[in-house]
């Protein structure tokens, strides 16, 4: 009954450890976002002047979604 309870623990840690490792680090332009306030980084700035999205620090263009909730899009 020991083994299988422990069997049952390890299996339910194995599985969890995927989603834990997920947890996405927010690139500064979405940090900026939550804290209310525009991103300070000059490559942001110059990008987001353009309606573009800065690729070197939003390479998914994440900074992309936010600019659609401030009704700003971004272009390709």
């Amino acid at each position: 009954m020991k083994r299988l309870l422990f069997t049952l623990a390890c299996a339910a840690t194995l599985l969890s450890m995927p989603a834990l490792a997920e947890a996405k680090k927010l690139t500064c332009c979405q940090q900026a976002f939550q804290e209310k306030r525009e991103c300070k980084n000059k490559c942001c700035i110059a990008a987001h002047k353009e309606a573009k999205s800065c690729t070197k620090c939003n390479p998914n263009k994440e900074d992309a979604e936010l600019a659609k909730r401030k009704g700003v899009v971004p272009k390709p």
